[in-house]
């Protein structure tokens, strides 16, 4: 049997969750920001949805696994 999702690990998927999260805070800043931030809401609504993105991108990357380094006595 084949798991769905077998190439992606917890951390890929908690990074995902993550960027689209924060993708959507920026969306809701947009239309909702200058209530809560001024009128000069657009420049960080824009940086935040840009590092939500950015998390989304990196969470297609495989993370290496560390690897046991043995010592030979």
């Amino acid at each position: 049997m084949i798991k769905k999702n077998a190439g992606r690990n917890k951390w890929q998927l908690v990074i995902l969750a993550l960027g689209v999260s924060i993708c959507l805070i920026g969306a809701l800043m947009m239309v909702v920001g200058e209530s809560i931030l001024g009128e000069d809401h657009t420049g960080i609504a824009t940086v935040i949805g840009i590092v939500g993105i950015g998390l989304v991108a990196s969470s297609s990357q495989v993370v290496p696994k560390k690897q046991n380094h043995q010592r030979e006595a």
